[in-house]
């Protein structure tokens, strides 16, 4: 065979590899479902604010905010920002969002209280 033949189809083959690998990566994880469900309220910035947190075991696996009256835009950042802190620490004991502290603190304690709801 031609030694550039081969060398196109090596190189052929290590990209197909590599492009397997990016697909793969580029996968969303799989989603673990709540078994159960819980809610919690705290005042935010304008007005009460309130969650719902999944919970599955002893793990927080979703929090979302079901109702909120703050700033749109501002709010709307503060509480991705606060949500993606809680559920990565597993805990609420994380930081609040400058600029939308009262936001922040919010959530933290609507989630606190879901938490507690749950006994975590």
């Amino acid at each position: 065979m031609d030694s550039d033949l081969m060398k196109a189809m090596t190189a052929l083959g290590g990209l197909l590899v590599v492009s397997f690998i990016v697909i793969l990566l580029a996968l969303p994880a799989a989603t673990v479902e709540a078994s159960q469900t819980f809610s919690g309220s705290a005042e935010g910035y304008y007005a009460e604010l309130t969650v719902e947190v999944g919970i599955d075991g002893d793990e927080i696996v979703s929090i979302r905010v079901t109702e909120h009256d703050d700033t749109p835009g501002l709010a709307d950042s503060a509480i991705d920002t606060t949500i993606n802190r809680i559920m990565d620490a597993q805990s609420t004991d994380v930081d609040t969002v400058s600029g939308a502290t009262a936001t922040s603190r919010g959530v933290i304690e609507a989630v606190r209280q879901a938490l507690d709801q749950a006994g975590l």
